[in-house]
């Protein structure tokens, strides 16, 4: 029990009985090394300790303890802070043990600050730039080697040649069929018939390009099978490639046609729109045609492929999909890794080509290996931006579409055999004024 006295001229004494530690339940410190209540002397554990408070003015209490008991009460302080620590902030728990606080459990849980959220997304905008640098290494690591454990392969025993599709600089086409084939090939194959490309130049590139297509936009091109060297030839090694028969026309064979465009209505509206003959109903062909062809494009551009060769020859109208998708990766540039690309040197269609010729500055430095090539490739392609040059081609393409005998393409194929591009100010004359006329068409101005 505590008992306060209190008077005019006395000092108010709070008297304290504190309670005695069983032998079985002593509270030990980790800090001091021995028990808390040690500290205390024994002649003090049932003195009386003063009240900090005075009541009316009274004389000191520490006259009622005692010198001796003065004494030993500041030696008792002095050696509890002294053991605790002065001024540090402490917790006593209830078994009466003190801790402190710098050696309590660090929380795990995540601190979110605004500096390191802007620096988190600056990290993963850089990693998903075009061409991207996250899905370049997926690709690269994960997609091809799993690819490659489940595609069926094909050897020349098994190809039966058929008519011959066509022929250009870098190898010949023909249409083809397997003799035999396991159900495994026809299911991959989905049945039907194949063309074949014996390339005799940039078959590996090809080959590249085409599997990179196949796992990143697979409907931007041509379905691609397979490809492989053969060495047996009589003209030496080639490179042979195998793709899903979807069609033969191309952009090129439907713009010979005096019908063009009505002549494509059908193939890819799946009817005849019921309107007149005229530009409302030309317009509404070539803007399909000019819709697929630049979602395409964007497949490439946004997994690091530039064309280079795009022209009417190299987009086939695919009969299955009533869309045209793009051929012939040959010239391609695969600027995600630097395959097929040496900045100083170019291929390309004059006829089709921009003024530039080179899709890139032929200051930039030859392309690194390949990881450190796939992780610098945002920085190249936005300081160069080379998707455009496949853009321009288009666009001449589209100008051709929507006005056949433009003076541009008598310009150009007078210049075909000089191999030279007709003056800067005329091609961009023309673009320009077609790029205007583009806007009032897809706006339905005219």
């Amino acid at each position: 029990m505590a008992a306060v006295a209190s008077g005019g001229g006395a000092a108010g004494v709070v008297q304290v009985k504190l309670q005695t530690l069983k032998p079985n339940n002593k509270l030990q410190s980790s800090f001091l090394g021995q028990s808390q209540l040690n500290l205390i002397k024994p002649s003090l554990r049932n003195k009386a300790i003063p009240n900090p408070r005075r009541a009316g003015g009274g004389v000191g209490v520490l006259a009622s303890v005692g010198v001796d008991g003065a004494h030993e009460l500041v030696s008792l302080v002095h050696n509890f802070f002294l053991g605790v620590g002065v001024g540090l902030p402490c917790t006593v728990m209830e078994c009466g043990d003190i801790i402190y606080r710098s050696t309590l459990p660090k929380s795990n849980a995540l601190t979110i600050t605004v500096p390191g959220v802007a620096l988190a997304l600056s990290v993963v905008s850089y990693l998903w730039a075009t061409p991207g640098v996250a899905p370049g290494f997926y690709d690269m690591f994960v997609l091809a080697f799993i690819e490659r454990l489940f595609r069926p392969s094909y050897k020349k025993d098994e190809i039966v040649l058929g008519k011959k599709l066509g022929e250009g600089a870098f190898g010949v086409v023909y249409k083809v069929s397997l003799d035999k084939p396991s159900s495994k090939k026809l299911l991959w194959q989905r049945g039907g018939d194949l063309v074949l490309k014996k390339a005799t130049e940039y078959g590996a590139v090809e080959i590249w390009m085409n599997e990179r297509v196949r796992r990143a936009c697979a409907s931007s091109c041509a379905e691609y099978l397979y490809g492989f060297l053969e060495s047996s030839s009589k003209k030496g090694s080639e490179y042979w490639l195998l793709w899903r028969f979807e069609g033969e026309a191309t952009l090129y064979d439907l713009m010979k046609s005096k019908e063009f465009p009505y002549n494509v209505e059908t193939l890819i509206l799946g009817k005849v729109q019921d309107l007149p003959k005229g530009i409302e109903r030309e317009s509404r062909i070539i803007q399909t045609v000019m819709r697929q062809l630049l979602f395409a494009l964007d497949g490439l551009h946004s997994t690091g492929i530039v064309h280079r060769d795009i022209k009417p020859q190299n987009i086939i109208f695919s009969e299955g999909s009533r869309t045209f998708k793009i051929i012939d990766l040959g010239a391609a540039a695969d600027l995600r890794v630097g395959i097929n690309y040496i900045p100083n040197e170019f291929l390309l269609d004059p006829r089709y080509a921009a003024p530039e010729q080179y899709i890139m500055s032929t200051q930039t430095p030859s392309a690194p290996s390949a990881p450190v090539a796939t992780a610098l490739s945002p920085v190249l392609w936005q300081l160069n931006l080379p998707d455009r040059f496949d853009i321009y081609s288009t666009g001449l393409m589209f100008l051709q579409m929507v006005r056949q005998r433009l003076v541009l393409f008598q310009l150009i194929n007078k210049n075909k055999k000089a191999k030279t591009n007709p003056p800067f100010s005329v091609v961009a004359g023309i673009f320009l004024s077609g790029k205007v006329f583009c806007i009032l068409m897809f706006l339905n101005i005219i």
